[in-house]
C-alpha cells in the first residue's frame, strides 16, 4: 500500500502542475530545472492561453480607392442639378463634368467627389426653322419638338451613349438641351439664338436657356444658314 501511494502522488499532481504551468509559475516535474510552459501537457485548453494573431491579408496590387462618392439617387432635381454644376471637368476648371457640346453629352470628372452610381438626366432635341425677319437683319426662330431622351452619365467618363443630335436640314437647325425635371416645353426656350461667328471654326454656338434644371444647350444650325 505504501508503495502503490509512493506510485500515485506523482500522477496526481501532474495536472496541477500542468496548470500552473499554464500560468506561467509552474515548476519542473523532474530534474534539469524549469520548462518552458508551452511545453506542459495539457487535458483541455485553459481560457488563459494566447490567442495567435489572425493571418496578414496578401498585397494588394494596386491601392485600394479611398475617395469618398456621392450617393445621387435620393436627391430631388433641384439638389441634383445644384450637385451636377458643382462638378468640375478633369481637363478644365471653367467646365462643369457634365456638358454638352455638337456630338453629345459628355462626363468628365475632375478629382472631386463622383457619384455612387450612374445619374439620370434628360436631352430634349428641337428643330429650329430659320427665316429672316422682315423688320430686322436678324433671324425669326420657330422651334418644333422632335424627341426628348433619358440619358445615364457618370460615374465613369466619357460620351452618354445615345446623346447624339439629328441631322439639320435645309434652313432648319437643332437644339439641344440636356437638363433634369420637369420636361421642356417650347415656352421654355429662348426667343433668340446665337449663330457662330463667320470667322469661327466651330459651326454651332452654346445657349443660355433659362429655366430651372438646364445643365447646358447647343443650337447647331443648318449649312448656309445666312442665305435662309
Amino acid at each position: 500500500m505504501r508503495s502503490l501511494r509512493a506510485f500515485t502522488a506523482p500522477l496526481l499532481a501532474l495536472p496541477l502542475l500542468a496548470l500552473a504551468g499554464c500560468g506561467g509559475g509552474g515548476a519542473d516535474i523532474g530534474a534539469g530545472g524549469p520548462r518552458p510552459a508551452s511545453s506542459a501537457p495539457s487535458s483541455s485548453p485553459s481560457s488563459s492561453s494566447p490567442v495567435p494573431p489572425p493571418a496578414s491579408p496578401a498585397t494588394p496590387s494596386e491601392p485600394a480607392r479611398t475617395a469618398a462618392c456621392t450617393a445621387t439617387a435620393g436627391l430631388d432635381t433641384t439638389a441634383l442639378g445644384t450637385y451636377l454644376k458643382g462638378l468640375k471637368a478633369s481637363d478644365s476648371k471653367d467646365v462643369p463634368s457634365l456638358f454638352i457640346v455638337d456630338d453629345g453629352v459628355y462626363f468628365r470628372l475632375k478629382d472631386t467627389q463622383p457619384p455612387c452610381e450612374a445619374v439620370t438626366v434628360k436631352l430634349g432635341h428641337f428643330r429650329v426653322d430659320m427665316a429672316r425677319s422682315a423688320d430686322s437683319a436678324g433671324y425669326s426662330f420657330t422651334y418644333g419638338p422632335i424627341r426628348t431622351r433619358t440619358l445615364a452619365v457618370g460615374p465613369a467618363e466619357g460620351k452618354a451613349d445615345g446623346s447624339e443630335p439629328p441631322a439639320t436640314a435645309r434652313c432648319a437647325g437643332v437644339l439641344s438641351v440636356v437638363y433634369v425635371g420637369r420636361d421642356l416645353a417650347v415656352g421654355d426656350l429662348p426667343h433668340d439664338l446665337p449663330l457662330p461667328p463667320k470667322d469661327s471654326v466651330l459651326d454651332w454656338s452654346l445657349v443660355d436657356v433659362r429655366r430651372d434644371g438646364v445643365l447646358g444647350a447647343v443650337f447647331k444650325p443648318p449649312a448656309g444658314a445666312r442665305d435662309c
